[in-house]
């Protein structure tokens, strides 16, 4: 029975991700009642989450992610470690597969208003604050200030979201997004 159930969860997601390339809306309707259903938990209305997307399933629980937040394809959410297993092998003690490993299991936050972009890994005990983006393929662990923004492995604050966006705005170097799929270039 355990076994059928998995199949229709999986299926079910399967069908809801499919659902993206028609109506993005919709998707993300069912996308957040189902990893919301599997224990994460958010607070308020996901902009976007990709269906790529891992969450590592050790303790969906462990999973906190805020209001308005953008997450990009490929973001790897890690809330387990098996490392101290691993590095007790240095000291001669070894333990098998499912005899008693030994491991961590912190939780991830992540705030309101936030980029994470592709390829990312959010590592565990990792909080990142309100409104900060993360640069692709960064690696981020412990606590993010807000209004940051990131990237690199390890990751490390390179800049101030509200003096970033100020640059962007002033320079008008983006596109406006309309509602029919056609946009719009804010500097003619």
């Amino acid at each position: 029975m355990r076994v059928f159930k998995k199949i229709f969860s999986e299926l079910y997601l399967f069908a809801i991700k499919l659902t993206r390339y028609v109506n993005v809306d919709f998707y993300m309707k069912k996308y957040t009642k189902y990893l919301k259903k599997k224990g994460i938990k958010i607070d308020g209305t996901p902009k976007f989450i990709s269906g790529s997307v891992y969450f590592d399933s050790a303790d969906y629980s462990k999973i906190a992610i805020g209001n308005n937040i953008t997450i990009s394809r490929e973001v790897l959410f890690l809330t387990h470690d098996y490392t101290i297993t691993t590095a007790l092998a240095s000291m001669g003690t070894y333990i098998d597969r499912g005899e008693g490993e030994l491991y961590t299991l912190k939780g991830i936050k992540i705030g309101e208003n936030c980029f994470i972009g592709a390829r990312v890994s959010i590592l565990p005990g990792t909080t990142i604050g309100d409104n900060v983006i993360v640069g692709s393929c960064s690696v981020v662990k412990g606590n993010i200030p807000s209004n940051s923004i990131v990237i690199g492995n390890p990751c490390k604050v390179i800049g101030n979201t509200r003096e970033w966006v100020e640059k962007q705005m002033e320079r008008k170097d983006y596109l406006v997004e309309q509602q029919h799929g056609k946009n719009e270039r804010s500097n003619p």
